[in-house]
């Protein structure tokens, strides 16, 4: 026990992918349920809960992980003890138990989103303590981080407010804030500081390229998009800027250069999918000017699978060997799982494209998603209880 909470990622990553796997269970057999016409007994709409777990449910507890791990080193400080960290993460993971659990139980359901917004309340403190403390020249990408969690927090008060009060628009609040104001946010800065970075170290020749306005483009833009969504508005214009400011990134970050190293691939080809969904984004939004209802929930899947969903399973696999003193070495399974992931993403789109499919392809995907994260945390979850293969602490 000692081991497992001796490092913020330890503790944050193990219970993520245990919630991640938990959470895509349950959806992938309320999906084989409706294939045969039936669906969970619960009063708890499914597609509510889904949406509320796939932000909130998981991806929270691995960017603590990582964030108080990699954080403090950014800024120069102290990382968080352990006093501080152990309650906040397991408080949080036991908010997402409880909102399984409410599908039998539906009054867990309050409890689980309250204990969410108080843990993440007290996580957001702990990190805004930490920028406070820090002296560092470049705190851009911490602030950032510090803003989306902020607005992160923000929608978890929209969460409760849905389910104290079964008000659907303050779920759609909270979905548009939590996508596009917290969690995008925190992936597309992560990008920003660690890809050049990783590749600069792999790849012979390569120049680092991260300018600040980047960084500032992409936030302002995903948060345009919210404040466009949230007020009805059509968001063509800033999704096509976005589009072709995400696809110019991947390509000035040498993604095709980047193939020659599959560990850093993983990265690369992640963050390809932001660009394609915000493509995706555009062409749905100009149908829709002209009259059109096209591609359904496929640009958000493009997103929250194709980008977040590769992307933390190509993260996780390199900070997890890293962390564990392992060599920087992708196994074959691991490039497997990510490729199924890659799938899955391909799956999922085309069922909101291919109507005649939809059913099967929708039954494919969430199995897949299963299967991936399954094998991939039969793998590493064993490795966060376990020292150091070099000795170091950590």
């Amino acid at each position: 026990m000692k081991t497992f909470l001796s490092a913020p990622h330890r503790i944050g990553f193990f219970s993520g992918t245990l919630l991640l796997i938990l959470s895509l269970a349950w959806w992938a057999s309320e999906m084989l349920l409706r294939a045969k016409g039936s669906t969970l007994a619960s009063s708890i709409a499914p597609i509510f809960l889904h949406g509320y777990l796939m932000l909130y449910g998981f991806f929270p507890l691995f960017m603590l992980g990582f964030i108080y791990t990699a954080g403090p080193k950014w800024l120069n400080v102290a990382s968080p003890s352990a006093p501080l960290y152990v309650p906040i993460i397991l408080g949080y993971a036991l908010g997402s138990a409880l909102l399984i659990a409410a599908l039998a139980w539906p009054s867990l359901l309050i409890l689980g989103i309250a204990l969410h917004f108080l843990s993440w309340g007290a996580a957001c403190w702990v990190w805004f303590s930490r920028i406070l403390a820090s002296h560092a020249t470049d705190r851009s990408h911490a602030i950032a981080i510090a803003l989306a969690f902020g607005l992160g927090w923000l929608g978890q008060g929209f969460a409760l407010f849905w389910a104290a009060f079964s008000s659907t628009n303050s779920w759609l609040s909270m979905v548009e804030i939590g996508l596009w104001g917290f969690l995008l946010p925190v992936f597309l800065t992560v990008s920003h500081r660690m890809l050049p970075f990783f590749s600069a170290n792999a790849l012979a020749n390569y120049t680092a390229w991260r300018p600040r306005w980047l960084l500032n483009a992409m936030l302002a833009l995903a948060w345009a998009h919210a404040a466009f969504k949230l007020a009805g508005h059509n968001s063509i214009g800033v999704d096509t800027l976005f589009a072709g400011l995400l696809l110019y990134t991947s390509w000035r970050w040498r993604l095709f250069a980047s193939l020659q190293n599959r560990l850093l691939a993983m990265l690369h080809l992640a963050f390809a999918w932001a660009g394609i969904a915000m493509l995706l984004y555009t062409v749905q939004d100009a149908a829709a000017l002209a009259g059109w209802a096209i591609l359904g929930f496929a640009p958000l899947h493009a997103l929250t699978i194709g980008f977040f969903g590769t992307m933390l399973l190509g993260f996780a696999t390199r900070v997890s060997l890293g962390h564990a003193g392992l060599p920087l070495l992708l196994s074959r399974m691991a490039w497997t799982l990510y490729c199924l992931l890659h799938g899955v993403t391909l799956a999922r789109v085309l069922a909101d494209i291919i109507g005649q499919w939809q059913t099967p392809l929708l039954c494919t995907a969430a199995l897949g998603a299963l299967a991936a994260f399954l094998i991939w945390g039969s793998r590493f979850m064993p490795v966060y209880l376990k020292p150091r293969a070099d000795g170091k602490a950590g």
